[in-house]
């Protein structure tokens, strides 16, 4: 199972596919995605705001979005670069806008 370390405030946080699946089950976001998204389940989430739902905790220091977004897409999440919403609200991010993945396709 993949999985990606990120430093938060000095400490050490690791995270996994299956810590992020399990912390977003019992959650729902709290804010709306605007630039970044990642896509768990049927979930769209702010980057950060999954991180800090995941993680437990409202301090990230110093990560920003697109950290965030490289872990969750490190970790086999779709992730998306540019968030638009279609008229009935629901998300729509054309394939172009897609972040690519280490090997250079797009996911």
């Amino acid at each position: 199972m993949p999985t990606h370390t990120l430093t938060i405030n000095g400490e050490q946080i690791t995270l996994t596919e299956g810590t992020v699946l399990l912390a977003a089950a019992d959650a729902r976001p709290n804010v709306r995605p605007q630039r970044h998204g990642v896509l768990v389940g049927s979930v769209l989430w702010a980057p950060k705001d999954l991180l800090r739902t995941v993680v437990g905790s409202e301090d990230l220091g110093n990560v920003d979005s697109p950290r965030a977004m490289k872990a969750f897409n490190n970790l086999g999440f779709q992730t998306f670069t540019e968030t638009v919403y279609s008229a009935d609200g629901l998300p729509f991010v054309h394939p172009q806008n897609q972040l690519r993945t280490q090997d250079g396709t797009r996911s």
